[in-house]
């Protein structure tokens, strides 16, 4: 829709190109980061800043106890998230629930700074990258 609007303002091609070059090279460089998971993240309870209710695509690390999350479509900026602990047991989302991440979704709930709780979903093949510095119950280490 962006490129769209461009062309119709009468950007050159060649600026709408480099753009969507720069937005694909740039996802590729941050999906195959080490530790990093594409995932929808949402605010269940409270307030954090950059974040919303709805759920929104992008890309998320863990740096020690601090969630990293690159929103989706430009990655360009990070959100930092200081998390507590996890906030209760995975669960599957519900069917329709997040879209583009897979036919089976996990749901992980955080509690964050400030007592506000933050629900992160990613594919259920990579839900122990979103568990991050957090050991999970009946989980072993060498499992991790």
């Amino acid at each position: 829709m962006v490129l769209a609007l461009l062309a119709v303002l009468g950007v050159d091609l060649i600026v709408i190109v480099v753009l969507l070059l720069v937005v694909l090279t740039r996802r590729r460089w941050i999906s195959r980061q080490p530790g990093v998971f594409k995932g929808a993240i949402r605010v269940v309870d409270g307030h954090v800043r950059g974040l919303s209710a709805k759920w929104r695509r992008g890309y998320g690390y863990w740096v020690r106890d601090v969630l990293v999350w690159r929103k989706a479509p430009f990655l360009f900026r990070g959100d930092f998230v200081p998390a507590d602990a996890l906030a209760g047991a995975d669960r599957d989302a519900e069917r329709g629930e997040v879209r583009r991440l897979g036919k089976r979704v996990a749901v992980i709930s955080v509690e964050v700074e400030g007592g506000a709780r933050i629900e992160v979903a990613t594919s259920a093949d990579k839900r122990e990258r979103v568990h991050g510095p957090f050991v999970v119950p009946g989980l072993r280490t060498d499992d991790r």
